[in-house]
């Protein structure tokens, strides 16, 4: 299945900038929505979007999109496991001071392991929430596409949206950076 993005009618790019891959264009995409830009406003120009949106082996894009979001979720995993760890011994250790309940190395144990399971489940869940992008031209980053760079654009008529577009493109130090006149 082919995504393609429709750009609004009549709406001209708010901003764009020109990374040097798919891969910064991928970050990019990623910031933007992590900023409240909406998915649907955001495309991919260029030849590279253009020879992306004829994917050439769907399997090997689907192996990079699962690889992808795997090492985000192994990596909240572990994070979430060590702060949830940290977090139930600690709540173990006040519980314990402030009552008089025996089996004290049980209970803090006990809070360990529910914190530890509670931090994987809350980080697993925020990992693959910031690890999939909302918009058509996210998947379109993992498809073969020649080497060189390519253009992210957005397209909005809110000046807020506008802004923080180009905040968050900007603090990634694109190659270049195109406004339209406001």
């Amino acid at each position: 299945m082919t995504l393609h993005h429709a750009r609004p009618s009549g709406v001209p790019a708010a901003v764009a900038a020109s990374f040097p891959d798919m891969e910064a264009a991928r970050g990019a995409i990623e910031a933007l929505e992590n900023v409240g830009v909406d998915g649907d406003d955001i495309d991919l120009l260029g030849q590279r979007a253009e020879a992306a949106r004829v994917p050439s082996s769907p399997s090997r894009a689907d192996r990079r999109v699962a690889g992808h979001m795997a090492r985000r979720i192994a990596l909240g995993a572990v994070v979430g496991a060590g702060a949830g760890a940290l977090v139930g011994v600690v709540l173990g250790l006040i519980v314990l001071a402030v009552t008089s309940v025996g089996g004290g190395a049980g209970l803090v144990f006990a809070f360990g392991l529910i914190g530890v399971g509670m931090g994987v489940v809350v980080m697993v869940f925020l990992s693959f929430e910031r690890s999939v992008g909302f918009s058509d031209a996210w998947p379109l980053t993992f498809e073969d596409a020649p080497e060189g760079s390519v253009w992210v654009a957005i397209y909005t008529r809110d000046p807020k949206t506008r802004d923080r577009a180009d905040d968050a493109l900007v603090r990634l130090r694109p190659l270049e950076v195109r406004r339209a006149a406001a």
